[in-house]
C-alpha cells in the first residue's frame, strides 16, 4: 500500500508538470486560433491514440453493465464546462484575474468533497490547502496586477472553478471504474462535444477548410495538439485519475500549485524570464503546502490519536 501512495503521489507530481509545461506550446496559439479549434483538435488527436492504445491492449475499457450516466456528468464538468468557462473567462478578464480565480480550486474542491466524496480533510491538512492556494497567489501577483473588475467574466469564471471542483470530487465518488474508463469518457465526450461547437462556429464563418486543415499548414499548432492531446490529455487524465483513486481528493488536488510553480520555473530557465522575489516566496509556500497535505493525512492524525493508548 506504500508503495501505491509513494506512485500516485510521483504521478500526481508528473501529471502537474506536464500541465506546467503546455504553456510553452499554447502561449501564441491561444492569441491567434480559436478556442474551440484548438480543443476540438486537442480530443480528436487524444480519442484517436486512446482508441490505438485499447487497440493494442495497452488500456482496457470494459463498460459492460456499468451505468454511463456517472461519467457523462463528469465528462461535461471537465473537459465540457470547465475548459469552456476557463477560456471564455480568460477573454473577458486578465491573466491575473482568472489565474486568481482558478488557483481557488483545491479550496472549493475540500468544500464540495466533503458532500460529494465524502472526504473530510483535516484540519491541518486545510490549513495546508489555503496555503498552497496562498502560494499561487503570491506568485500571480507578483507577476501582474491588472485587474479589469469584469463581472461577467467573474461569473464565467467561478463556474469554471465549481464545475473543475465538482469533476474533481465525481471522479473521487465513482470508484467502480477504472482511471482508464473515467478518462476515456472525458476524452471523447470532449470531442463530441468541442468538435461539434467548431464545427458549428466554423460552418457558420465559412472556415471549414481552414479549421480542418490546421494541422497541415501551422506547425506550431500541430505540435501544440500533439502535446496537448497525447500528453495532457491521456497521459494527465489517467494519472490525474489513478492519483485520485489512491491517494484521495485533498491530496491529489493540493498538487494543482505545483502547475503554476512548473510554468514559472520554466519561464526563467527556458525563456529566459527574470525571477522575482514573489516568485521565490510563493514557490516555498506552495512547496510547504502541497508538502503539509500529505504529510497530515487523516490516516497519520488517527494513528497519532491512538498512539498513546497503544503505550
Amino acid at each position: 500500500m506504500k508503495h501505491r501512495t509513494t506512485g500516485a503521489v510521483i504521478i500526481s507530481l508528473l501529471t502537474c508538470v506536464i500541465w506546467g509545461f503546455s504553456f510553452l506550446f499554447t502561449r501564441s496559439i491561444v492569441i491567434r486560433i480559436h478556442f474551440l479549434s484548438l480543443l476540438s483538435w486537442r480530443f480528436l488527436i487524444a480519442t484517436l491514440a486512446f482508441l490505438l492504445l485499447i487497440r493494442l491492449k495497452v488500456f482496457k475499457v470494459n463498460l459492460k453493465g456499468k451505468k454511463l450516466r456517472p461519467l457523462i456528468y463528469i465528462s461535461i464538468a471537465e473537459p465540457l464546462i470547465f475548459f469552456t468557462c476557463e477560456s471564455i473567462g480568460l477573454y473577458l478578464t486578465s491573466t491575473t484575474e482568472s489565474s486568481l480565480m482558478i488557483a481557488t480550486i483545491p479550496i472549493v474542491t475540500m468544500l464540495i468533497g466533503i458532500p460529494i466524496a465524502g472526504e473530510m480533510p483535516t484540519k491541518k491538512q486545510a490549513v495546508a490547502i489555503i496555503l498552497s492556494v496562498v502560494g499561487v497567489m503570491v506568485i500571480i501577483l507578483g507577476q501582474s496586477r491588472r485587474l479589469d473588475f469584469n463581472i461577467l467574466g467573474y461569473i464565467v469564471l467561478l463556474i469554471a472553478v465549481i464545475s473543475g471542483s465538482v469533476f474533481a470530487a465525481l471522479s473521487a465518488k465513482y470508484k467502480e471504474y477504472t482511471s482508464v474508463e473515467k478518462s476515456f469518457a472525458m476524452i471523447v465526450i470532449g470531442l463530441i462535444g468541442f468538435g461539434s461547437a467548431a464545427l458549428i462556429r466554423n460552418l457558420v464563418r465559412g472556415t471549414v477548410k481552414e479549421w480542418l486543415l490546421l494541422p497541415v499548414q501551422d506547425r506550431e499548432f500541430l505540435i501544440a495538439i500533439l502535446y496537448l492531446g497525447l500528453l495532457a490529455s491521456i497521459i494527465c487524465y489517467v494519472g490525474q485519475q489513478y492519483s485520485l483513486s489512491v491517494i484521495g481528493l485533498n491530496r491529489n488536488t493540493s498538487f494543482s500549485g505545483v502547475i503554476t510553480l512548473t510554468s514559472v520555473l520554466a519561464g526563467v530557465f527556458i525563456l529566459d524570464e527574470k525571477l522575482s522575489l514573489s516568485m521565490l516566496i510563493g514557490g516555498i509556500i506552495v512547496v510547504l503546502g502541497v508538502y503539509g497535505v500529505n504529510f497530515y493525512t487523516p490516516q497519520r492524525e488517527h494513528d497519532k490519536a491512538i498512539c498513546p493508548q497503544d503505550k
